[in-house]
């Protein structure tokens, strides 16, 4: 059995769920502490029952609440060794907490492997969960999509993938200036509905079967806009959404579906 639920999901923080049995994984904290108990509760999953966490990037987006809650459970944070250095300065905790990993390893029962994201910051990973012969993958703070993404997506049968913005609604966003704009359209920024529905058919052909659109901008895009321009995309391509793939949006305010592969 392997598991995988977002409990939120956008700039505001974002924290992912996996897990199987004997073993549970968090994907980022990026909130802060008591909102990520809140929301564990309410996806009856209980902060003790996690082995270990894994980190995405060092914004803060996504380790707002990491000291805390490493602290608070006495929880190892499993770091690829090339990203080792950033995460101790970043997180400031004692060297306990941090286990330096290869490219691939286990946490308890499940096998995971991370590999390179284009994303402004230090370092930027995606992962893929394997549990015998299930498995899911998360990539988000996608500034351009790769084969190297693509290729690991392509083991998995659940994908979490960023749907971040509409590029209408961001160019046509008053609050957002310029440099912004072309730091969120630029090869290492965010990836676009359209974008990503062109990722999706690709994930399709390698028969992935369930979507989740995550990392939705609050400010230039909503989840219908996200749902709806990955599905026509994908109608262009005769493929349906709901009959030769699933699509689910997570969002940053509620726990999403948990998806169950046994």
């Amino acid at each position: 059995m392997l598991k995988i639920q977002t409990l939120s999901s956008g700039s505001a923080g974002n924290i992912t769920y996996i897990g199987s049995a004997t073993t549970g994984i968090l994907v980022d904290v990026g909130l802060p502490l008591s909102m990520t108990l809140k929301l564990m509760s309410q996806a009856n999953i209980d902060p003790h029952s996690i082995t270990g966490l894994v980190i995405t990037h060092e914004h803060s987006d996504h380790i707002k609440g990491v000291a805390d809650f490493v602290t608070q459970y006495n929880i190892p944070i499993y770091c690829y060794n090339r990203c080792a250095k950033v995460l101790r300065r970043n997180l400031k905790l004692p060297p306990h907490h941090f286990i330096e990993t290869e490219s691939n390893f286990y946490i308890g029962d499940i096998n995971v492997n991370c590999f390179p994201v284009p994303h402004d910051s230090q370092f930027c990973l995606g992962y893929t969960f394997h549990y015998n012969n299930l498995s899911v993958g998360i990539a988000t703070d996608i500034g351009q999509m790769t084969d190297i993404i693509l290729a690991n997506l392509a083991t998995c049968q659940i994908v979490v993938i960023e749907s971040n913005h509409d590029v209408q609604k961001l160019m046509a966003n008053p609050k957002y200036p310029d440099w912004l704009k072309r730091r969120i359209l630029g090869n290492h920024g965010h990836l676009s509905n359209l974008d990503c529905g062109r990722a999706i058919a690709k994930l399709h052909q390698a028969n992935v079967s369930q979507i989740i659109l995550a990392h939705l901008s609050e400010k230039n895009n909503t989840p219908t806009l996200a749902y709806q321009t990955v599905k026509q995309y994908l109608q262009t391509q005769g493929i349906t959404e709901g009959k030769d793939i699933f699509i689910d949006v997570a969002l940053q305010s509620q726990i999403g579906n948990c998806y169950c592969l046994e």
